[in-house]
């Protein structure tokens, strides 16, 4: 049988939307207010307005740095399960996945941020969990999460919509076999 590519989209979470509303605004007014700020030193400081400007346009640049890296859908192909982002996609080779299956959020349980996001603009980075321990998370909701085990033991959690097509999809490159 000859597969081709299906893309599945991420759909993030009413929490998702608010924490990366309200970052956005709270940045936004943060900026507006330094700005104002260095507006009003005048000309008896270049050197203070110039600093200044410099420190509202660093957390809108972090944020924008973030945005790069945020997941924004899915792909199955023959060859791969494909996390797309704006800068270098995630790419799972078909020949490195162990496993992969839904998983409850409930069975992640609390897991710390190592060095990710948690909440604006998704769930991404590294995190651990008790359960899992150290995984990767490219998750805009907790609702329709699948866990990707590859062959060296790398756990990916990723919220494909909707996750029991997304399965159906990954099991029939593998012949049926649910690499279960």
């Amino acid at each position: 049988m000859h597969l081709r590519t299906q893309e599945f989209r991420l759909r993030w979470s009413r929490l998702t939307w608010l924490v990366t509303g309200a970052v956005i605004i709270l940045v936004a007014i943060v900026a507006i207010v330094i700005l104002r700020a260095a507006a009003d030193v005048g000309s008896r400081g270049n050197l203070v307005r110039g600093l200044l400007v410099l420190e509202a346009a660093v957390p809108v640049a972090i944020l924008g740095i973030v945005a790069l890296f945020a997941p924004l859908g899915y792909e199955v192909n023959p060859d791969a399960v494909v996390i797309r982002r704006l800068v270098r996609n995630v790419v799972i080779p078909r020949k490195m996945i162990r496993e992969v299956r839904r998983v409850e959020s409930r069975e992640i349980g609390f897991a710390v941020r190592l060095f990710a996001s948690g909440g604006f603009l998704g769930w991404f980075g590294l995190f651990f969990s008790h359960s899992l321990r150290r995984f990767w998370a490219y998750a805009g909701n907790r609702d329709d999460l699948v866990l990707v085990t590859q062959a060296d033991g790398t756990r990916i959690v990723i919220s494909p919509h909707p996750p029991d097509a997304f399965l159906e999809t990954v099991w029939a490159t593998d012949g049926g076999r649910r690499l279960r």
